[in-house]
């Protein structure tokens, strides 16, 4: 890629607005938008969920190019089947219910028959997607062309836990529901399938639309009501109901009883020009509330309706009021609404949360009123970015839900200047969790994209939306736009900023607008050169971070800030001065590539700090502040959190909890976790918890820091690491072996100390939205563990330890497949220590049923490559599993790791051959192979049949070398708490039990896998 100018340059703006406008004519002199014009009368059968409709269209070719063909849209067909893109992609986004649907719950579109100037005309399916197909004129239509396409059509409405398309019993959202024509612009045809994370791209025009359906329906859609008198005193009676329930604070039943249909139809008319879709929506529950307001600058008046359910009443009782505040916010801010009414519709019961269509927006679920407010004011500002500047959101979402997302935070701004992050979560809440209280609700946005950006998970903002994750839709799309357009308006000044979206609104409204548009009409109100602003902030993924370095002062008092950039990236940014806390003044900075220093007027300063304001969305801000006096200049303030805190970049911040533990060695255990994890993935990261154990009078406990890196190439993320531990493992009762002596020593425990230094390589996906996670690592288990001097035992003298060390180095390649569908694990592992060494495969296949049901098969296989017979004998592979014994590099947490009888007896890691009853068969040391397999859950029931079949050398084994094992399995915490009950196994493994005397019970066996909880993903997962 070229490289643009590195620096913000300043430039005159010579030219007034209207010279500008006739420039963008001039650059636009190829530009052109089809009109399309639809008439379309449609009848709703609401028993058996079905729309039977005619359209007509009117397509007028305003391109210079001779038309063939015209690609249409028959988006009800993404919910026809499997193949769909629409379930493709569900499944990535980890939403398989429309896969495992069934056929009535599924939807479609047919009966179609398409004619053109009443003449009928070849047309098929796309090959790839079935929610598209190829009109073929029967003569080409030419430039200034119009044409009429007529075709009758046949909806099955799906259920609407899918996507935005759909029915739940008999409340209808009834959207991308008629065959339509693909935009064809400059760049050609834009035919795309219908999905879910991706929006739309569609032809202005007029919508003449007549919808049938039973009487006593409240029905809201795009529009305008025509020639609808009869239905507005339908409504207004429906408004005055509302009020009543409002006035004396009373509802009708929770659970209310669904109407019969009226048998009596009505046909209501609805007209709109200037639009680009078309959606309704039908209850016979709606309450419905209305109001006007008059426009700022037009003075014209504009209707607000609101339909809402009994489940959110509370809620919805004040929406009017929600829908007002917000039109006249984005009328005042963009220019005023164009149309005749604005309207929301409760639609917590449908899948896709709030989705916006031109005059009106459903709403999904909400858990306050303030969040409310604030989705009712994003989809209602959709109008504007989308309905009215229509660009193409699959292609560019940030144009859409980036720039609305920046409305919406500055609205919240405004109007919610006191609300927190803790209200977020708990409305009106006041709880000080994680440090949210302290935290302005409208920094949201920030919060979830900094989570992406300092893991580097983060993508480039400008994306067509289906090459972002899942959570980057959110964290880049919904959540960095908001942050650069507001420091870009904080560097081109707030009244600058506004001139020129105002512009832009009025200059592309009803137009497809594209990113060049928009930066164009910024540069030139902001007198900017903002092609470097693009590159750094819209198409890369650069990272900007500022130092101050030091801080000195002349004769005359000026101050002179020498500031150092450690990512090289020269963007303009800002040096505040503060006072007791409160800003004194602020010096603006072009921006440098290494060094430079800043001067400060004379005034009385505490401090100083870049960006004071936080505008500027850095990677690092611990480095942005240093103080005028004190022999510490860059020191900051402690804060001791419990449990954890949001990311305080101006104070040095150390968490902590309470944590208990026990085993059968240590007793009980108590003590203090200290850490640093937060929501914000950071360099260096640690734990600490020790804990008194006041069996052994001790003190044990884990601990673990790591020193995380993250490469440009190849790597994700590079961690070096040590953790460490230390727990009684097995103690020696003194007094049994010594009572024929007549002595009484105390009871003697053993202790293990162990350190893993390693390091984890996790390699970089070829595309970010890839399911394979791969990582790398090498460790070293450095175990000191205390045992017993043997010829101490039974002598008058107080028996002895000793402290053995003992290592093992492990090698290990980690590959999984997180689809949705069929999952899967490989693990390939080297271990040596000494002169032994063995390596071993694990491949995990889950095969998926349904939703919630799904098999599990289990291969192993290990063999040793090196090592004497006595030096492989200990680290034999194990047909069981290991019991607490036979860990031998003490990796698992075992309640009472030596015991042979009891609970702790029963406790197992599932390792190796993984039979999941207790066998001192089928331990080898050369080599074993296993399959363990596991049923789908048992009808609904947390139950499970599992069979294991294990294979090993003969040769270590005093019978069959063929062992296996037959029973139930009860999960708890999936992978954590499991419990296995054996029902049936070999003879061989039943004799060895009844030869070893162990009792019924402990056959049974279970997992406590506490070693797989990370502390640092269970805080940065909280969001």
């Amino acid at each position: 890629m070229e490289k643009f100018n590195l620096r913000f340059i300043k430039r005159l703006v010579i030219y007034p607005a209207f010279f500008f406008a006739a420039s963008i004519c001039f650059g636009q002199q190829n530009y052109f938008q089809q009109e399309v014009n639809y008439k379309i009368a449609v009848r709703l059968d609401d028993k058996q969920h079905t729309l039977k409709a005619q359209e007509e269209i009117q397509y007028i070719n305003n391109s210079d190019s001779t038309l063939a063909f015209i690609y249409f849209h028959l988006w009800p067909n993404a919910y026809r089947d499997r193949n769909s893109a629409l379930c493709k992609q569900l499944l990535e986004l980890d939403k398989p219910d429309l896969y495992f649907s069934k056929a009535e719950e599924r939807g479609f579109i047919d009966s179609l028959d398409f004619k053109v100037n009443s003449k009928s005309v070849k047309w098929e399916y796309d090959k790839e997607h079935q929610d598209i197909c190829k009109l073929y004129l029967n003569e080409p239509l030419k430039p200034s062309g119009t044409l009429t396409i007529t075709t009758p059509f046949f909806v099955k409405i799906p259920d609407a836990k899918f996507s935005r398309l759909g029915h739940i019993e008999q409340a209808y959202f009834i959207t991308q529901w008629y065959p339509k024509p693909a935009v064809f612009d400059q760049n050609g045809w834009h035919a795309m399938p219908y999905l879910d994370q991706g929006e739309f791209f569609s032809e202005f025009g007029s919508f003449d639309v007549s919808i049938t359906l039973p009487k006593n329906y409240v029905l809201a859609a795009t529009g305008d009501r025509v020639e609808a008198e009869e239905e507005e005193q339908f409504l207004n009676n429906k408004v005055i109901e509302t009020l009543g329930h409002i006035d004396a604070d009373s509802r009708r039943a929770e659970t209310l009883s669904l109407p019969k249909s009226d048998s009596v139809f009505k046909t209501i008319r609805f007209k709109q020009s200037r639009v680009h879709d078309f959606a309704w929506f039908a209850d016979k529950n709606y309450y419905v509330l209305h109001d006007q307001l008059e426009l700022p600058t037009s003075k014209r008046l504009v209707d607000t309706w609101v339909f809402f359910t009994e489940r959110n009443f509370n809620k919805w009782k004040k929406a009017i009021h929600y829908m007002n505040e917000s039109t006249l916010f984005y009328s005042h801010s963009l220019g005023d609404y164009p149309y005749n009414h604005v309207t929301a519709v409760d639609g917590t019961i449908m899948a896709g949360g709030g989705m916006e269509y031109p005059n009106i927006t459903v709403i999904g679920d909400v858990s306050s009123d303030l969040e409310l407010d604030v989705t009712i004011t994003h989809e209602v500002g959709h109008n504007w970015l989308y309905g009215i500047l229509g660009a193409n959101e699959r292609d560019f979402p940030f144009m859409d839900e980036g720039i609305n997302s920046f409305y919406e935070m500055r609205y919240v701004r405004a109007k919610y200047p006191e609300k927190t992050l803790a209200e977020m979560i708990r409305p009106n809440s006041r709880t000080k969790f994680f440090g949210l209280n302290t935290m302005p609700y409208w920094k949201e946005k920030e919060l979830s994209f900094m989570m992406a950006l300092k893991s580097r998970t983060d993508q480039i903002l400008n994306l067509p939306s289906t090459q972002f994750t899942p959570y980057n839709y959110g964290a880049v799309v919904y959540s960095k736009t908001p942050l650069v357009l507001d420091y870009l308006m904080d560097y081109i000044g707030e009244e600058s900023f506004d001139k020129a979206m105002q512009f832009y609104y009025s200059q592309y409204q009803f137009k497809h607008p594209g990113p060049k548009d928009l930066f164009n009409t910024l540069g030139h109100f902001s007198g900017t050169d903002l092609k470097a602003f693009e590159y750094y902030f819209i198409d890369s993924k650069t990272q900007f971070d500022y130092k101050i370095k030091k801080l000195s002062r002349n004769p005359e008092g000026n101050f002179f800030i020498q500031v150092k950039n450690k990512s090289g990236t020269p963007v303009p940014f800002t040096v505040q001065g503060y006072k007791h806390h409160k800003p004194v003044g602020l010096v603006w900075s072009n921006g440098f590539e290494d060094k430079g220093t800043l001067e400060f007027p004379p005034a009385d300063i505490d401090y100083f700090k870049i960006d004071g304001e936080g505008k500027l969305p850095e990677i690092n801000r611990r480095n942005n502040s240093i103080k005028t006096k004190g022999l510490f200049p860059k020191a900051k303030p402690f804060q001791f959190n419990f449990l954890s805190h949001v990311d305080e970049p101006d104070k040095n911040q150390l968490n902590y909890l309470p944590v208990l533990g026990a085993n059968y060695y240590n007793g009980f255990m108590a003590g203090l976790a200290l850490h640093n994890y937060s929501l914000y993935k950071k360099r260096l990261e640690f734990y600490a918890a020790p804990m008194y154990a006041f069996k052994t009078k001790t003190v044990s406990g884990f601990a673990e820091i790591n020193l995380n890196f993250f490469p440009k190439q190849n790597f994700q993320q590079i961690t070096l690491g040590m953790k460490a531990k230390s727990f009684s493992y097995d103690y020696f009762e003194t007094e049994t072996v010594n009572q024929n002596l007549n002595t009484n020593y105390n009871d003697l425990y053993f202790n293990y100390y162990k350190l893993t230094p390693f390091v984890d390589l996790e390699l970089k996906k070829k595309r970010p939205t890839d399911k394979l996670v791969q990582h790398i690592s090498y460790s070293s288990a450095l175990l000191y563990a205390d045992s017993l001097i043997s010829k101490s035992i039974g002598v008058n003298d107080p028996p002895e330890k000793q402290n053995r060390f003992s290592y093992v180095n492990e090698l290990n390649y980690d590959l999984k497949n997180t689809r949705t569908l069929n999952p899967l694990t490989f693990i390939a592992n080297l271990q040596h220590s000494g002169n032994m060494a063995k390596v071993s495969a694990t491949f995990i296949q889950t095969i998926t049923f349904t939703k919630k049901h799904f098999a599990e098969i289990r291969l192993f296989a290990g063999s040793f490559i090196a090592g004497t017979t006595d030096q492989k004998s200990y680290y034999a592979f194990r047909a069981g599993g290991y019991s607490g014994y036979q860990d031998y590099k003490f990796d698992n947490n075992f309640i009472a790791r030596n015991e042979r009888s009891g609970l702790g007896f029963s406790q197992f890691a599932e390792q190796d051959g993984n039979l999941k009853v207790w066998t001192p068969l089928g331990q080898s040391a050369t080599w074993q192979a296993a399959i363990n397999i596991k049923s789908p859950k048992l009808f609904t029931l947390p139950l499970k049949v599992f069979a294991d079949a294990v294979f090993c050398d003969k040769a270590y084994l005093s019978t069959d070398p063929f062992l296996w094992d037959v029973g139930i399995n009860v999960t708890i915490i999936k992978d954590i708490i499991e419990v296995y009950i054996p029902i049936w196994y070999c003879s061989d493994i039943k004799s060895a039990l009844e030869l070893n005397k162990v009792e019924k019970v402990n056959t049974i066996r279970f997992t406590l896998n506490i070693h797989k909880f990370a502390p640092s993903k269970a805080f940065q997962n909280i969001f």
